[in-house]
C-alpha cells in the first residue's frame, strides 16, 4: 500500500497550472503561446508539479538493458532535427527491433531528464494489471472494482467490471464529462488539489450509470491503479519495481500520489526517454510470449472496440488502423506517443511540449 505523506508546496509553479492542464487535455489550446510561456509550462510539468506532490520512487534495474545504437542519417532525420530546433518536439527515438537507429533530442532536455508520461502511462498500468492477474493478486477482468476499492460502493462504479474501466466504457459520462471535456476536468482539479480520487467518489454517491460507451477520461486509470495498489503485495510501488527490473531500466523513475496516497498515474509517471523505450520493448516481448501475460495481451487485442475511423481501443491501448502493421500504441495529448510493431518489435517513441509541427518525417521512419 502507498501511505499518506505530507505534500510540499511550490507556489511559483501554481501560476502555470492553468497552462499545464489545458495542454494536458487539449494540446491545440497552446497554439499561439509564445515560446517563453511554453518553456515555463515545460518547467512547470517537469519540476513544479513533482514538487507539489509526493513521489513514489522506482529504482533502476540491477540488470539494465544496454541497448545498442547504430545511428543513421538521412532526409527524415535531418527534417526531424529541423523540427526539434524550431518547434516544441523534445525527443524522437526509433528502435528497429535490435538497436536504436534514430536518437534525436532537444537542447531543452538532457538524456536523463525525467519526462512526464501524460496518458502514455495508461499502457503501463495495463501491463501491471495483467501481471497482477497472472500472479493471482486480482482474479480477472470481470471482477467488480468494488472488490478491490471499497470506496466505490454506493457509486455508479460499484458494479463496474475492471474490463469496462480499462476499455473506458464505465458509463460515467454524466458525472465526469464527455470525451475531451472529461480529461481536462479531472486533470485540472487533481493537479490544483481541488479534488482527490476519494473526494470525487464521495461526490458522486448515488449517481446512476449512463450508457457504457467509449468515453476517455483520466479518472479510470487512477481507479485501476488504486486496485492494483490495494491488491498487490508491496502495492503499486512493488508492481512497478518488478516491471522496471524486467525491462532493464537504467535510471530512477517515479509516479505521483495525492494527499490520500492514491496513485496519480493517469498522467504523472516520470522516466527518462530511453526508459520509456525499455518499458515499451518489454511490452512487445511479453505480448508475443506464450506466458499468462502474453495471453492477457492477446485477449485484449482480440476484443478491440472501434472508436474512430483510424483507431481501435482495448485495455488502455490504441490500435492504429492507418498503419498496415499489427501494432499497439500508447497515446497522450501534447505530442507524446509510443508505437510498437507487434510483429517486428520496432518501437517509435516521441515526446513534445506541444504538437506545433507536422510529424510526417517521424512516421516515415517506419517505412
Amino acid at each position: 500500500m502507498i501511505f499518506n505523506k505530507v505534500m510540499c508546496k511550490n507556489s511559483f509553479y501554481i501560476l502555470f497550472f492553468s497552462y499545464i492542464l489545458i495542454s494536458f487535455s487539449h494540446a491545440d489550446h497552446l497554439k499561439g503561446k509564445n515560446q517563453k510561456d511554453l518553456d515555463k509550462i515545460f518547467v512547470g510539468r517537469t519540476e513544479g508539479t513533482p514538487k507539489d506532490f509526493d513521489k513514489v520512487l522506482i529504482k533502476p534495474s540491477s540488470n539494465p538493458n544496454n541497448i545498442t545504437k547504430e545511428l543513421v542519417d538521412n532526409k527524415n532525420t535531418k527534417e526531424i532535427e529541423k523540427i526539434i530546433d524550431k518547434k516544441n518536439l523534445l525527443s524522437v527515438i526509433y528502435y528497429d527491433g535490435q538497436k536504436i537507429v534514430v536518437d534525436k533530442k532537444s537542447l531543452k532536455i538532457k538524456n536523463d531528464t525525467k519526462l512526464y508520461s501524460f496518458s502514455l502511462a495508461n499502457g503501463f498500468t495495463s501491463y501491471i494489471l495483467g501481471d497482477a492477474i497472472c500472479k493471482g493478486h486480482i482474479k480477472g477482468l470481470d471482477d467488480k472494482i468494488s472488490k478491490y476499492v471499497p470506496d466505490t460502493k454506493g457509486t455508479l462504479y460499484e458494479n463496474t467490471s475492471i474490463k469496462d474501466l480499462i476499455n473506458m466504457s464505465a458509463g460515467d459520462s454524466e458525472v465526469i464529462g464527455k470525451k475531451g471535456v472529461s480529461s481536462m476536468k479531472w486533470a485540472f482539479e487533481v493537479v490544483q488539489n481541488k479534488t482527490t480520487s476519494k473526494k470525487f467518489l464521495e461526490s458522486i454517491s448515488g449517481k446512476s450509470v449512463s450508457d457504457k460507451i467509449f468515453n476517455f477520461n483520466n479518472f479510470l486509470p487512477d481507479l485501476v491503479s488504486r486496485a492494483i495498489d490495494v491488491a498487490s503485495p508491496g502495492g503499486l510501488k512493488n508492481a512497478y519495481q518488478q516491471f522496471a527490473n524486467k525491462s532493464g531500466t537504467s535510471s530512477e523513475m517515479f509516479f505521483l500520489i495525492d494527499k490520500n496516497g492514491w496513485p496519480m498515474t493517469h498522467g504523472w509517471l516520470f522516466a527518462d526517454r530511453e526508459d520509456f523505450l525499455r518499458l515499451s520493448i518489454q511490452i512487445y516481448k511479453d505480448w508475443n510470449s506464450d506466458s499468462c501475460l502474453g495471453k492477457y495481451f492477446k485477449d485484449l487485442e482480440s476484443n478491440k472496440i472501434n472508436i474512430s475511423k483510424n483507431s481501435d481501443y482495448s485495455g488502455f491501448f490504441y490500435f492504429n488502423l492507418k498503419n498496415k502493421s499489427r501494432n499497439v500504441q500508447m497515446q497522450a495529448h501534447g505530442g507524446q506517443l509510443i508505437h510498437v510493431n507487434l510483429d517486428t518489435g520496432t518501437v517509435l517513441a516521441y515526446h513534445s511540449i506541444t504538437k506545433d509541427y507536422k510529424n510526417n518525417s517521424i512516421w516515415k521512419l517506419l517505412d
